[in-house]
């Protein structure tokens, strides 16, 4: 499991792990157990794999999770993680934090009607499907306390895309500002309030 790549701005600290071992080679190799209460291979070798992330930047951190299945840790700090079919990320900040990173595809435009309101949008892209998915994500990891309707409570202010930026939007009375970039074909967005 190589290392892709580690972000320190915005008083985040971001790491990055490109997936390519087996379920069988992370329980063997790390000497973990395997999640049994999980039937899919692909959560139990994700869930693996962030414990991994998560050993590598912070040894003595372990997580847990909240009763609405948001994950913590203790040492003062908030923790997101973020997983997708090659990658696996963490962020942690002395804030709340959020992350997520997707691959740029049609499953996010093909379900836009589920979170944009698309009779006041123009035609979108697959990448600003994506983006504004991934957006909608962070907010939703940052609050940690579910019950958000992605279409009507998180409005996504309109952006240009480019390979590294921010976005705002509003959430609760509230306006966030997003970060993000472009990581081969993924974007990996996050926010810290």
């Amino acid at each position: 499991m190589p290392l892709f790549k580690k972000i320190k701005e915005n008083n985040c600290e971001i790491s990055i792990w490109e997936l390519s071992e087996t379920l069988d080679y992370l329980i063997k190799k790390y000497n973990f157990s395997e999640p049994n209460n999980i039937t899919s291979k692909k959560r139990k070798k994700e869930i693996l794999a962030s414990r991994l992330l998560l050993k590598n930047m912070y040894p003595d951190l372990k997580i847990t999770y909240n009763k609405y299945g948001a994950p913590t840790v203790e040492n003062n700090k908030f923790i997101s993680i973020s997983h997708s079919k090659k990658f696996v990320t963490i962020i942690l900040s002395h804030v709340r934090v959020g992350i997520d990173i997707q691959e740029a595809n049609n499953k996010a435009l093909d379900t836009a009607t589920k979170f944009i309101d698309l009779g006041t949008t123009k035609l979108i892209s697959k990448n600003e499907a994506t983006l504004i998915w991934s957006c909608k994500e962070c907010i939703y990891k940052w609050y940690q306390k579910g019950s958000i309707n992605f279409l009507n409570d998180i409005k996504v202010h309109s952006f240009k895309i480019k390979e590294k930026g921010e976005i705002t939007a509003n959430f609760k009375n509230q306006e966030f500002t997003l970060f993000y970039r472009k990581l081969k074909n993924h974007f990996l967005v996050y926010v810290c309030k």
